[in-house]
């Protein structure tokens, strides 16, 4: 087994494990921004009988954001990814592990781009801290774990092939596939706050431009990690 291979492995399950702790913990205590918009920066976890082994999920809402998916996916991939490097130390992996792990990694970017570009902005002319947003357990979710994954794809993922254009187009299908609950929910039946700020209170009409807006965003990403992978990661 390379250097490179080691590295892979080690970058995966690290992102894995931090994924896993990280998720969790933001389902039972919330994430900094949350809380801190809630009024309250102490845990939100409350020892209830018959719940979860005693613990209250009072952020169980969360699972629906984009974040937390995003950040599972990736997860998972990370960890089969693993598996099958330290499974076949020496072979090159499939094409078909490469397109999962773009799909995902630009998923998880996508998260990143996000939050500082967007989500942290709109919190500071707020009047609100730039960095509630990464930091304790977010600092995994929105910024380290997207930056790993980008990393091992473009520097450690050794494929006999370059990244063609069929596994770019599919990176645009996870926020495809996340658009349509999130718009019923949002803007239909209105069950759900409008948490990421795309109608900018209301304004449905927007909606259309989001989702080409981020599909671009998807699109150029995944091209964008391709090309450096094409250009760095050594094909064995």
């Amino acid at each position: 087994m390379n250097k490179n291979r080691k590295i892979f492995i080690i970058i995966n399950l690290f992102i894995f494990i931090t994924m896993v702790i990280a998720v969790a913990s933001t389902l039972i205590f919330g994430g900094r921004a949350t809380r801190l918009d809630a009024g309250t920066t102490a845990g939100a976890a409350q020892l209830t009988d018959g719940a979860f082994g005693g613990v209250k999920i009072q952020y169980w809402h969360h699972i629906a954001s984009f974040t937390i998916l995003s950040n599972i996916f990736l997860g998972i991939v990370a960890l089969v990814s693993a598996i099958i490097a330290l499974k076949h130390p020496k072979k090159p992996l499939s094409s078909k592990v490469s397109t999962w792990y773009l799909v995902a990694a630009t998923s998880a970017m996508l998260t990143f781009l996000v939050v500082i570009l967007f989500l942290a902005p709109m919190r500071a002319i707020n009047g609100k801290n730039y960095f509630d947003m990464l930091l304790e357990q977010m600092f995994f979710l929105h910024f380290l774990n997207p930056i790993l994954s980008a990393v091992s794809f473009i520097f450690f993922f050794n494929t006999k092939e370059n990244i063609g254009l069929k596994p770019r187009l599919l990176s645009i299908l996870p926020p495809v596939i996340y658009s349509s609950p999130y718009i019923f929910c949002v803007c239909i039946i209105k069950c759900w706050p409008d948490f990421y700020g795309l109608t900018f209170g209301g304004k449905y009409y927007l909606i259309p431009l989001d989702y080409l807006v981020v599909c671009g965003m998807m699109f150029g990403i995944s091209s964008f990690l391709s090309a450096l992978h094409n250009r760095f990661s050594k094909l064995e």
